[in-house]
């Protein structure tokens, strides 16, 4: 699925422009679900719920269907938020594989497709 989550990333940032953030992590009770999240500059509160369905759709568009039963939320976040700030301490590429709390949240298990915190 990562691979995918490369893809999807590389059809954001050629449509839309530079993304902050983009990973996916198991976390908390979700043990066996994915929460997907970005952040990008170009996603205000004006056009979150625009970015949302975009993302959605090519989440849709390039997973199957059992990988997208597998993706329980779909975050879009400001660079401000905590955890976000904590993400982007990890490099792109990163795999995380052991239970790593951040900011009250248990991430079982993640991987940090990019991470551009000068954005």
């Amino acid at each position: 699925m990562v691979e995918k989550l490369q893809t999807i990333l590389s059809k954001i940032q050629e449509e839309k422009g530079q993304v902050t953030f983009f990973g996916a992590l198991k976390m908390d009770e979700l043990l066996d679900k994915w929460t997907i999240l970005l952040s990008a500059p170009w996603s205000t509160e004006a056009t979150k719920k625009d970015d949302f369905e975009y993302i959605r759709n090519l989440l849709r568009s390039t997973l199957n269907s059992e990988e997208i039963s597998n993706v329980a939320r779909l975050g879009i976040l400001s660079k401000e938020i905590n955890l976000i700030q904590l993400l982007l301490k990890y490099q792109s590429g990163t795999e995380i594989t052991s239970d790593t709390k951040l900011n009250g949240n248990t991430i079982h298990q993640g991987y940090i497709i990019v991470s551009n915190p000068s954005l």
